[in-house]
């Protein structure tokens, strides 16, 4: 628990310290060179000229690429006031449903970034994309792939923690009534007896199968929006030897919630505050998918609080709340072996550790005819 509250202290003081003493320096373009810069400060519990006393351990803090990331949050129109207000203002909360990585994940207070641990090779592995990445951006701010806002590593007591700073895909306010993991690939890919008896699980592939044998309707607009940018995405994804990736896709059913405050309200009051838009610029599923909606397209409407409206077979109307995640996970040397050990004992081609074009391809082919589907016209 004291680590826990120390860890966001130390991220809190880390972030605001290096977002200061960033403004300092002029605006420029980002050069090869500032991919691979990292800077480290000093945070002695005593206070020094450069940082403030705190209640916490001596820690060691370290930023990584701080101009490029820079370049990142402004590119998704984080200004820097707003980035340090949302991190830094108020405790951190921490999400107790973490995945099944073992990594500790931390919501901001106002649900605009999501912070998690990662390991240094994924650390590592983030640093080495990052060139491709920006280039990728500079053609594509419309993207699934997870928005990186920042990259940061706390040393303290011989550990280093490393934590990047990232969009959070599913605003607290909007209750999710399913959520699923998928990967295209059907081999063991159901979710787990402990996984079920959770509060909110998430579902995999088959299980989706099974609950959603029809798919999810959308508009053909929003389809072949949605799949333009996945195919984009994987490519993308393709061309790092990137594999095991994810669609997390969260479905807010809100038929079924207006039903839930039927109910509820005989008993209670229930909780009508409309969330805050979120800041970040193409932070919502709908906005990663369709830039119209901020350049005064008809799209987007308030009731739709970011989400993309699609129905079920049951003509339910649905919102939904995606974006690629675990794209750390690099292709490396323990994933061909996994791989080609798999495929002596089983079928190949479901296994879900694959070569990289493969593994795109079967995604994108799951995702565009299995879990989404074109609203047939009237």
């Amino acid at each position: 628990q004291t680590t826990s509250s120390a860890l966001k202290g130390a991220i809190q003081l880390g972030i605001t310290h290096t977002v200061g003493s960033l403004s300092t320096k002029p605006e420029r373009d980002v050069l090869m060179q500032d991919f691979y810069v990292v800077e480290s400060i000093f945070f002695p519990s005593e206070g020094s000229n450069l940082t403030p006393a705190h209640h916490y351990n001596d820690f060691r803090f370290k930023t990584y690429a701080p101009v490029a990331f820079r370049y990142f949050r402004e590119l998704f129109g984080i200004r820097p006031d707003d980035y340090l207000y949302s991190l830094c203002n108020e405790p951190l909360i921490e999400l107790s449903n973490s995945g099944a990585s073992g990594s500790l994940f931390y919501v901001s207070s106002d649900d605009e970034f999501i912070i998690k641990t990662v390991q240094h090779k994924e650390a590592e592995f983030l640093q080495k994309l990052l060139p491709g990445y920006y280039m990728n951006l500079n053609q594509n701010p419309r993207t699934l792939l997870p928005k990186f806002y920042g990259l940061y590593c706390v040393q303290a007591g011989g550990k280093n923690i490393r934590i990047v700073v990232m969009n959070n895909l599913l605003p607290r306010s909007v209750k999710m009534h399913l959520k699923y993991d998928l990967k295209g690939s059907t081999y063991k890919r159901r979710a787990s007896q402990k996984e079920r008896e959770k509060v909110f699980p998430t579902y995999k592939d088959l299980d989706f199968m099974q609950d959603i044998p029809d798919g999810l309707f959308l508009d053909s607009d929003m389809y072949n929006a949605l799949c333009k940018t996945l195919q984009r995405d994987c490519l993308v994804l393709q061309s790092f030897k990137i594999m095991d990736y994810s669609l997390l896709v969260a479905i807010h059913n809100i038929d079924l919630a207006q039903r839930e405050h039927a109910m509820a309200d005989g008993t209670s009051q229930t909780d009508t505050r409309r969330p805050a838009a979120q800041k970040a610029l193409y932070s919502t599923a709908m906005e990663s998918i369709q830039g119209e909606a901020r350049r005064g397209g008809t799209i987007e409407t308030d009731d739709q609080m970011g989400g993309i409206p699609a129905r079920n077979a049951k003509g339910e109307r649905l919102l939904l709340y995606i974006g690629i995640i675990d794209v750390l996970q690099s292709y490396r040397f323990v994933k061909k072996l996994e791989h080609s050990w798999k495929a002596l004992v089983h079928d190949g081609d479901t296994v879900s550790v694959h070569r990289p074009s493969f593994y795109a391809e079967r995604f994108q082919r799951f995702m565009c005819n299995t879990a989404f589907k074109k609203i047939p016209c009237k």
